[in-house]
């Protein structure tokens, strides 16, 4: 039986936010998922839920007490517009919130929307003699400043950049997606860099670049229903931000080793799909933030 199968990552990226500026914090969570989320058709709609928290430390290495989290409740959609080109668009809403010793703070709102061009250079095609087929696809991606950006928050509020819902300036970059299968089981691997214009005159958020694999199975329980398991390695970096004469912002940019884990059940045209994510290892805003467990759940309608 002829299917396609398309691995979805996180559109959005997730960094860590520490009470100086870390403007890594909240890059990774949702936009998509973290990990395999369906065996698709062209077309599905989609709602998810994602999930980061963030501890904040000091250059000796001890905590300050001020936890973050970010969340994020997002809404995507693709549709194949031409034979083998597809058309993504994501919107999210975030609700960013920080607790500690100060007192407690939020922001809530539209984040910024996405939009994804993809191009199939190989749908599913034979991988040998052995059997197994393999899928790709690669296209442009565009981040749009719907998210509101305020450039004086870290003076008004003490908080850093990162806590915005948007980046106050467009995006702009290429991803790809590759699958091998043999049918039964198979390996997803993604690929994304970004860039953004700037925010202000003055202020840059920093350039993203993130790389995964995953392995999944299919298991057939009957026509309907189908069990897909997943687990796998991702690694993302976050350039630091840049200001006048395009000088590095202190305390922010890093980068990290994510492992995670997860399965979809689906029955006919609907799938319900969880994922867990941890850190390996990490260093974002010089060391003075740590990520906790990352969750993410979606539901898809495939259409």
């Amino acid at each position: 039986m002829r299917f396609r199968i398309i691995l979805l990552l996180a559109v959005t990226q997730i960094s860590f936010s520490s009470l100086s500026a870390c403007d890594a914090c909240g890059c990774g969570i949702g936009g998509g998922g973290f990990g395999l989320l369906s065996v698709y058709r062209n077309n599905y709609v989609g709602i998810g839920y994602g999930h980061l928290p963030f501890k904040s430390r000091l250059t000796s290495g001890e905590y300050t007490g001020t936890e973050d989290a970010f969340h994020q409740v997002e809404l995507s959609v693709r549709y194949e517009v031409l034979r083998g080109w597809r058309v993504d668009a994501f919107l999210p809403y975030r609700h960013h919130t920080r607790t500690g010793p100060a007192g407690d703070q939020s922001l809530s709102g539209i984040g910024d929307a996405r939009l994804g061009l993809a191009y199939v250079l190989a749908d599913n095609r034979p991988l040998g003699a052995q059997g197994g087929s393999w899928y790709l696809e690669v296209g442009p991606v565009v981040s749009l400043p719907t998210g509101a950006y305020d450039d004086d928050l870290l003076d008004s509020e003490f908080l850093p950049d990162n806590f915005n819902l948007g980046k106050g300036a467009v995006g702009y970059g290429l991803q790809s997606t590759m699958v091998l299968s043999s049918g039964t089981y198979g390996v997803a691997i993604n690929a994304r860099h970004q860039r953004y214009g700037k925010s202000t005159a003055y202020y840059r958020f920093g350039e993203e670049t993130s790389a995964g694999a995953r392995l999944f199975g299919q298991f057939a329980h009957d026509p309907h229903w189908k069990f897909i398991p997943f687990a796998g390695i991702n690694y993302e970096y976050t350039a630091a931000n840049r200001t006048v004469d395009d000088q590095p912002v202190h305390a922010t940019g890093g980068r990290a080793w994510l492992a995670s884990a997860g399965a979809n059940v689906r029955y006919d045209d609907i799938t319900i799909s969880y994922s867990a994510g941890i850190p390996l290892s990490q260093n974002y805003s010089d060391g003075q933030a740590e990520a906790g467990l990352t969750t993410n759940l979606q539901l898809t309608l495939n259409f």
